[in-house]
């Protein structure tokens, strides 16, 4: 989808992006959506796209909010990346230095656990979404009950796509940096980048 995006730009930028972002629309099965292009730290396009909610006439514009789901995941793996470039932290550090009260049901694991680990999807846990979609418990609340989890595969021998461990990695972030998650992100990340 990007690629023939970048294609269209670079032929004759703009030409028939219109056209293009309502066949993306269709193709894609969505109901609207917010394009911005910025080159050299400056905006050069920006629209909305057909409307926020099926049935509901409310147009998309630049300044819709989106949900931006498992995005949040670059942002973590980003903030600690840069936690560990100021050597806050290292990627392998064991995840108990930093949240002291971490724990799995393998007390192994627990011990051997890395930030890295938690970053890969490696840390041999099963699919844990149950702990947290549809429930209202908190984030603490979730990583206490992650030591109740049976592994589904030994630590770094497998690959399951991980919510709950990207959480704990905020926990890390939390520690390492002195702020809440969402205040890190905001103060590294979003501030520095105009995301206001």
């Amino acid at each position: 989808m990007i690629l023939p995006l970048l294609m269209v730009l670079a032929q004759q930028p703009l030409n028939g992006f219109d056209a293009y972002a309502q066949r993306a629309m269709k193709d894609w099965r969505v109901p609207g959506m917010a394009v911005v292009v910025v080159k050299d730290d400056s905006v050069v396009f920006a629209k909305g796209f057909g409307v926020r909610e099926l049935g509901k006439p409310d147009a998309v514009t630049v300044h819709t909010r989106f949900g931006n789901m498992s995005t949040t995941k670059a942002f973590t793996a980003m903030l600690v990346a840069m936690l560990a470039d100021s050597g806050k932290l290292s990627l392998d550090d064991n995840v108990y230095i930093h949240v002291s009260d971490f724990q799995l049901s393998d007390p192994y694991v627990t011990r051997e656990l890395t930030v890295r680990d938690l970053l890969t999807h490696r840390a041999g846990l099963g699919n844990a979404d149950y702990l947290w979609y549809g429930q209202r418990n908190s984030t603490s609340e979730i990583l206490r009950r992650v030591r109740l989890i049976d592994p589904a595969y030994p630590v770094r021998a497998g690959f399951i796509y991980q919510n709950i461990m990207y959480a704990a990695a905020g926990a890390v972030i939390e520690a390492a940096s002195g702020k809440s998650w969402a205040e890190a992100i905001q103060s590294r990340i979003f501030r520095p980048l105009g995301m206001r």
